[in-house]
Formats: C-alpha cells, structure tokens, sequence
C-alpha cells in the first residue's frame, strides 16, 4: 500500500498572480514553497472558468471529454460513471479521502470519491484552514495511520459580488498603490490599478493561510510524506482574463512539493497543462494509470530531464453563455479558432458588474471584442504578450499558422471533440454594433 499522501490545494480565480511568478504581491509562503518544491512557469488551464477547469485537474481529461463544459451550479456535472475523479481514484488504491472547503466538479461530493467532507464556517481560506488544521493535529494524536488524500478549496481570491471591486475588505487589506504592476493583457486605467489593488490584498490573505497549512506539516511530521500540490482553476478575473482563452485567462500558477520524489527549488520550463496534474501524480506514487486519461506527467521534466509537450491545448464551451473556442499554444505561438460570434459586448465578461471599470465605454476595448474580428487568430507570445495584435492575416507567419491550424485539428479528431463539427459564424449585424458603439454616458 502506497505510504505518501497528497494534498491539492485549488485556489480561485488566482491565474500566476503570485510573487515566484514575477508578480509584486506578496506571497512569501508561496517562496518559501517554491525554494521546497517545484514551480512550473508556463502551466494552463483546460477551461476558462471554475468547474470545466476543475474537472481537467481531477479526470486528467478535457471538458469535452469528461463531460463537465459548464458551470456545476448551472446544471453540468463530471460524468463519474465514464470518468471517475482523482478522489475516487485513490480510494481504490487505499486512500481515505477528504474534502475541505468546497468542490465545484459535480453536485454531490460523494460521488467523487470523498467519503469525508469537513464543514468550515464559511469556504474562505481561513475558516478551511482552520478546520484542516485541528482535523491534521487530531490525526496525530490519534496516532492514525494510512495514507490520505485531501482536496481543499477556498473562495480566495474569487471576486465576491461586494462593490466597488469584489473583493471583501474586512478579510483583506488592499496594498499600497505604488506597488500595482498592471500585466501587459489588462488595460492599464485607473480603475484597474484600484482593483488590483484589493486583488493583491486578497492574495496576501490567501499566502498567510497557506503558509499556516504549511507550519501545521511541519509541526505533525507530515511533510516529509506527504505531496502538496496548489493550484488555481483559471485565469484572475480581469477583462482578457478569466472567462477568455487568452493566457490572462487560462495560464496559471502550479507549484508542488514531494519530499524525495522531486528535486527542491527547481524552476520547470516545459509546458504543463491542468490534465497532467493526475498523470503526475499517479507517476510520483507508482500507481497504475487509468485507461483513457488524455493528459501526461510532467514528473520528468521536472527533475530536469528534456522532452515534454510541444503543444497545449485548451477549450471553452460555457460560460454565463454558449460562447465554443479552442486554442493551441507553443512556447511562443497561439492559435485561437472560435466556433460562435453572434455576443454582444455584456455577454464577453461574465464578472463585468464585479469591476469597477465599465469598460463599455472604451472603444479601444469595443473594438477588440467586436463581432467584426476573424474567427481565427493568431498571436506572437514573445512580441504581444498582452495578445492584442492578431496575426492572423500575416503572411510572413503562414507557416506558424499551418503548423498550429493543423496540431489543433488532430487534436480534434482525436480527442473526438464535437467543436470539428461547429459552422456557424453570424456576426453582429455592423449597424447594431456601431449603434451600441457609439452610444453616448447615458444612454
């Protein structure tokens, strides 16, 4: 029977907004994790919002496959009897399973796997923490033994529907305004800066309660056995980021630990995806992987061995709306195709009354999600990193755009991904754009 136990931490709606990914926040429990562990600097999201992403991480297959293309608490479940989830998956092999916080990949937490669910006072980190906590104390006064799986999630850093920005301030306490670093994909306007601002006090709150989990192993002689794997679902919610599938969307933070499996204070290079995450760690425990995972372990690479993927791919199906895209991306390139063009700007940003910024009153930003841009595009990560210039009609990157038009249709075919049989570009009619447009404050 397999000695090591696993903890997955899932954070929301944080995208790689943590200092060991170049960030001004500040995340020293995430340092001190990232000089114990690994970080894997260029890792996706399969989804762009909660529980499509979710599902990847537990099932190690895509949305489409597993069944999970939209929201839990709009109707979508994983489908468990084709898919078992990782809970289920290590029950099997011994694992007593544990879920703290919430869940967000099916109804009924049962029916992935968990056979004990720990109630906190509410899913914000602290009151999870703290429940986490005294349930890893008593174990070991108990002197209980085999091996366990705990999943935890928290409601950090996830926008709470509280005005001005979301973010709950008698939890976080906003930062210092000149230590705002506004990412290349997001509009650089005040507003943002003042979200941001609240944002990084959320992370703050969130890095303090992890780093409590972190001094709890220590103290219970866990950490030498135990993996702790933290991650987030999906890109942070910002405009270009959660909810679209561009890297401010669906590029996110994974960091992990595994005393004597993988090397300390490694940085992994290689791209990763959230469906690797069940391979990984059916690699680092020695156990048999399931039939029918799509994803790979990155466990090579990140005890430096070459090798690794060449292409991530990426999917979105329903959001707040059906709005189907996939995506291919390199090291450098991304292809997007998109199957449906026919909404209107409020439909684009799911969490657009969140923000402060009413960002339909910018034209620039109009203009880029107008129902006028090509159902295709095509971005240089190293010269556009913000992905706002689409290439899609440049000549002199056609062979770019044949390689990853062609990866993204084998992927297709043989993930037997219905999005192949999708034809059905409607624009908005140009009158009606321009006439929403061109509205005056007011109107």
């Amino acid at each position: 029977m397999p000695r090591t136990n696993v903890i997955l931490f899932t954070a929301h709606d944080l995208g790689d907004f943590l200092s060991t990914y170049g960030h001004p926040t500040s995340t020293p429990s995430f340092e001190r994790f990232a000089r114990e562990g690994i970080v894997c600097e260029r890792h996706f999201s399969q989804g762009t919002v909660c529980s499509p992403s979710r599902g990847s991480i537990v099932t190690g297959c895509y949305p489409h496959t597993n069944g999970l293309m939209g929201l839990v608490h709009r109707g979508w479940a994983l489908d468990v009897s084709r898919r078992p989830a990782l809970p289920s998956l290590l029950r099997a092999h011994g694992y007593r399973t544990h879920l703290f916080g919430f869940q967000h990949e099916h109804y009924d937490a049962e029916s992935l796997g968990y056979q004990e669910r720990h109630a906190a006072a509410n899913h914000h980190a602290d009151h999870v923490v703290d429940e986490l906590l005294a349930w890893l104390r008593g174990r070991r006064r108990s002197r209980t033994d085999g091996p366990f799986f705990i999943g935890v999630g928290t409601a950090e850093t996830h926008r709470i529907g509280m005005n001005p920005s979301g973010f709950k301030h008698e939890l976080y306490e906003p930062v210092d305004r000149d230590r705002v670093l506004v990412p290349p994909w997001m509009p650089d306007i005040p507003e943002i800066r003042e979200d941001l601002v609240d944002f990084y006090g959320c992370i703050a709150f969130l890095d303090r309660q992890f780093g409590r989990l972190l001094d709890a192993l220590d103290e219970t002689g866990l950490s030498d056995r135990t993996i702790v794997l933290f991650t987030t679902d999906h890109g942070a919610s910002f405009l270009h980021g959660k909810a679209s599938v561009y890297d401010g969307g669906v590029k996110v933070a994974l960091q992990m630990r595994a005393p004597g499996l993988l090397p300390a204070g490694r940085r992994v290079g290689a791209l990763t995806a959230h469906i690797d995450v069940l391979p990984t760690l059916f690699d680092l425990l020695e156990l048999p992987l399931p039939a029918g995972i799509e994803g790979q372990s990155f466990a090579a690479q990140a005890r430096g061995e070459e090798g690794g993927r060449r292409f991530v791919f990426g999917e979105k199906n329903y959001t707040n709306y059906y709005d189907p895209a996939r995506w291919v991306r390199t090291s450098r390139f991304k292809y997007i195709r998109k199957g449906l063009c026919t909404n209107v700007f409020d439909f684009v940003i799911p969490e657009l009354e969140l923000q402060r910024a009413d960002f339909r009153r910018l034209r620039s930003v109009w203009d880029f999600y107008s129902p006028r841009r090509h159902t295709e595009e095509l971005y240089d990560l190293e010269t556009d990193p913000g992905e706002r210039r689409n290439l899609i009609a440049d000549a002199s990157r056609s062979a770019q755009l044949a390689e990853l038009r062609a990866a993204l249709d084998r992927h297709l075919e043989a993930t037997d991904d219905p999005f192949r049989f999708l034809r059905n570009d409607l624009p908005m009619p140009r009158d009606t754009y321009e006439a929403v447009r061109n509205r005056q404050p007011g109107d």
